[in-house]
C-alpha cells in the first residue's frame, strides 16, 4: 500500500464555544502546532474518533486534537458542519463498511466518498533507510478520513457498535481486532464483565 500522509496542523490553544453565537466555535489563539497523520493500519483511524463524538464537547476535543477538518487556519467553526460530518461518517461506516455488497456497490460508495479528495503524490528520500518511497499527501484532514474510510472498504473490515459504550470501531483486517470482537476497548470488555458478574452475585 502507497502511504497517505497529510501535513497539518492544530491550535494549540484549542476552540471553544462563541457566547454570543451558539452555532459556532471560536480559536482561542492563533498559535499552532504542525502535525503529521499517516495512514499505516486501520487500528485507530481518525475518522473514527470525529465518528465517536456525541456532544459539542467531544467534538471540541476531536479538533484540539487532531484539527479542523477543513482549514486548519479557520479561526471560526461552524458547529453544525462539524456535527454534519460526523453523522455523515457514521452513517456511512454503518450502512456500508464491511457489509455484502456487490463489487458495483462498492466501487459506487467508495467513488461517491472519494469525489471530493485531492491527493498529490510525491517522491520522498529516507536518510534512514537510504531510500526512496512513494507517497500520497491529502489536502485536508476531511480528505485524509474519507480515504481510512475508503480503505477500509477495500481491506474488508466490519464497521460495529461496542456493546457496552455504543461507540463504532472496527473489526477484521488491518484493524488489530479479531472479525467477533464486541467491545472497542479492553476497559470496555472489563466493565461489561464486572456487570456480569455483579448480575450473578446479586
Amino acid at each position: 500500500m502507497i502511504p497517505i500522509k497529510l501535513h497539518w496542523e492544530r491550535r494549540v490553544d484549542g476552540f471553544e464555544k462563541d457566547p454570543d453565537r451558539p452555532d459556532e466555535l471560536r480559536a482561542r489563539s492563533h498559535r499552532t502546532d504542525p502535525l503529521i497523520h499517516e495512514i499505516a493500519d486501520l487500528e485507530d483511524p481518525v475518522f473514527l474518533h470525529l465518528v465517536n463524538c456525541r456532544t459539542d464537547k467531544d467534538l471540541i476535543a476531536f479538533l484540539y486534537r487532531y484539527g479542523s477538518p477543513m482549514n486548519f487556519n479557520d479561526d471560526v467553526l461552524h458547529l453544525p458542519i462539524v456535527r454534519g460530518m460526523a453523522e455523515g461518517l457514521r452513517t456511512q461506516a454503518m450502512s456500508t463498511i464491511g457489509k455484502h455488497l456487490s463489487p458495483q456497490e462498492r466501487a459506487h460508495f467508495v467513488n461517491e466518498a472519494l469525489s471530493n479528495v485531492n491527493l498529490r503524490p510525491s517522491f520522498v528520500y529516507s536518510e534512514q533507510t537510504g531510500r526512496g518511497r512513494l507517497i500520497l499527501e491529502a489536502d485536508t484532514l476531511h480528505g485524509f478520513m474519507m480515504m481510512e474510510h475508503s480503505l477500509a472498504y477495500e481491506a474488508g473490515a466490519v464497521a460495529t457498535s461496542c456493546e457496552r459504550c455504543d461507540k463504532l470501531f472496527l473489526t477484521g483486517p488491518l484493524t488489530g481486532r479479531r472479525s467477533h470482537a464486541k467491545f472497542c476497548s479492553d476497559r470496555c470488555r472489563v466493565a461489561a464483565m464486572r456487570a456480569r458478574n455483579a448480575v450473578k452475585e446479586g
